[in-house]
């Protein structure tokens, strides 16, 4: 009789214990922040591959990358950075990815501070991409189900989602865009090399500002065309529209393909630069 006591209480205790385990992930996990900076070659490779991740991507003056990275259920993500080339570096991965059991859960910030003329590649998935004040030799962006902005920044770019849009404003450079089921906005100097933007399922506008030197042609199918406010010089064969236009010395070229949606260059109002977003 004097054991049964021990087994009651041996028996509370296994029952507690399994009772409070899973509390740490129905409450979401902790969160996690992590800091560092390092000194970076010239003209170096920054490589960033995410799940679940959003990167916020801004300019420094010095070459120190800059970075800060908050993990949300940060026991279901598996965050690493290493040098893969170079002293000082010249190609550096930040990893941010997400674990058995946290698919739904976790998610992480990547915020990072870039020297300039760095070469910047991006994977990640559903959650946005933005770059801003930054001076890059080029960005490789590719996302699912997350936003790309890219604003008041130089470099080639290489942008590709699903599902979201993607907007650039005030960017000199190359730029190539593309999405699906989404609109594009677009507001910037195009005056060099091959550009192009496309989507389906959604809008493309843009505004292409003083010191442009560009020929534009494009196609849409289901959607209405307009060139500075005027539809006039638009081909139209059924439900397919065509069109070209150029400005300054057209030493530059950008193809615009759409359908179904509409296509508008120069319009007099562009509702996320202008306001109402």
């Amino acid at each position: 009789m004097r054991s049964i006591p021990k087994i009651k209480t041996a028996a509370t205790l296994l029952v507690a214990l399994f009772s409070l385990a899973p509390v740490c992930v129905l409450s979401g996990g902790d969160s996690l922040t992590k800091s560092e900076t390092l000194a970076l070659a010239n003209d170096s490779v920054v490589e960033v591959v995410g799940e679940n991740a959003a990167v916020h991507i801004h300019g420094v003056e010095t070459n120190t990358l800059e970075l800060n990275v908050k993990m949300n259920n940060a026991e279901f993500v598996d965050f690493h950075t290493q040098i893969l080339r170079g002293n000082p570096a010249s190609h550096y991965l930040i990893s941010a990815t997400t674990s058995t059991g946290g698919m739904t859960t976790a998610n992480s910030v990547i915020e990072i501070g870039l020297p300039r003329n760095t070469k910047l590649i991006i994977r990640t998935t559903n959650k946005p991409v933005v770059v801003d004040r930054s001076v890059l030799s080029y960005a490789n962006i590719s996302t699912s189900n997350g936003e790309i902005e890219i604003a008041n920044s130089s470099g080639d770019f290489n942008l590709n989602t699903t599902n979201s849009e993607i907007t650039v404003r005030s960017v000199t450079g190359e730029i190539n865009a593309s999405t699906s089921n989404a609109h594009v906005w677009f507001e910037g100097i195009v005056d060099k090399g091959s550009n192009s933007i496309s989507t389906t399922n959604g809008d493309v506008s843009i505004r292409l500002e003083e010191g442009s030197n560009v020929l534009v042609s494009g196609d849409t199918r289901n959607g209405d065309v307009t060139i500075d406010g005027d539809n006039s010089s638009i081909i139209k064969d059924g439900d397919t529209a065509t069109f070209t236009y150029g400005t300054g010395n057209e030493t530059a070229t950008l193809v615009i393909t759409n359908g179904p949606g509409a296509i508008h260059i120069n319009p007099t109002y562009i509702s996320v630069f202008d306001g109402d977003k």
